[in-house]
């Protein structure tokens, strides 16, 4: 390996359950901070507004005290500290005020930056608020067994909101490892074929199927196959929220040891007097298919 590999930025991915390491990639740029920021989670993002709040008035209260006497009744860092959060804030002075030019010209640097940052902080709160999300819950397993006599891959979801979602679309894919007729290696996709993938509402609950045939890259699998092969399998549904009117999307994704053969989910629709319970509290359970296997 070169010298230029070995230094090459290495980033850590994680894809269908695997680590995947990229070699070579390009370091971040400033137009990626959108992106990086709505990807995190809510805590990570309010300890990192925390800590930049908390930072920034550190460093403009360090600023103050190079002009000693510049602050009105600031005796120390911590007045200083305190000052600063008000400046950027816009909350008003108090007894603290600034005398000198300097402490002006500052504070009045401070209050741009502080309505750049409010503006900025609320604006990413709000995309993240407003995000159109499903609300779709996944199995656990994905299951072989038998439907209609003929070996069925199985996914089900549900839908854990009180709407529907409409036009639903959904897909399949198996992601494997496979060799070319000259030696080479490589990761191909297949979509899989569906007995439906298109629902007008999807309200309830969903079990997306696929036949296990002569057509079927599933055709004689095994579980040992599956693994071997570093295989896995993605669902992805999408369709439009009927009360924000917009695009919503879900995906799901098995490894080979969550593909149980020979198994089929159990029952969780109830029929009751005058209509249906849809009992999500085994959703995740499932039993030996009709054969038994």
């Amino acid at each position: 390996m070169s010298l230029r590999s070995r230094k090459a930025r290495r980033v850590r991915v994680e894809v269908g359950g695997r680590q995947f390491t990229k070699v070579g990639v390009r370091p971040r740029d400033w137009r990626d901070a959108y992106h990086l920021v709505l990807g995190l989670n809510w805590p990570v993002f309010f300890l990192i507004v925390v800590t930049l709040f908390v930072l920034t008035n550190l460093l403009f209260a360090w600023i103050y005290l190079l002009q000693p006497g510049a602050v009105a009744h600031a005796h120390g860092f911590v007045d200083e500290f305190f000052f600063s959060i008000e400046t950027l804030s816009t909350v008003g002075y108090g007894e603290m005020y600034p005398l000198t030019l300097f402490a002006q010209a500052v504070a009045s640097v401070e209050i741009v930056v502080g309505l750049i940052g409010v503006a900025t902080m609320t604006g990413l709160v709000f995309v993240r608020f407003s995000r159109p999300r499903a609300r779709i819950l996944f199995s656990k397993f994905a299951v072989i067994g038998r439907f209609n006599g003929v070996p069925t891959l199985m996914v089900r979801m549900a839908n854990e909101r009180h709407n529907m979602i409409l036009e639903a679309d959904v897909r399949l894919t198996l992601i494997r490892l496979e060799t070319t007729a000259e030696g080479a290696a490589f990761r191909r996709q297949h979509d899989l074929r569906l007995d439906r993938h298109h629902s007008a509402a999807f309200a309830l609950s969903w079990t997306v199927m696929h036949p296990i045939d002569a057509r079927s890259p599933l055709d004689g699998v095994t579980a040992e196959a599956l693994a071997r092969s570093q295989a896995f399998l993605t669902v992805s549904v999408s369709g439009l929220d009927d009360i924000l009117d917009q695009t919503v999307h879900a995906r799901g994704v098995y490894t080979p040891d969550q593909v149980l053969f020979g198994k089929r989910y159990v029952d969780i629709l109830v029929p009751q007097e005058g209509h249906t319970i849809l009992d999500l509290t085994r959703f995740h359970e499932t039993e030996a298919d009709h054969d038994g296997h």
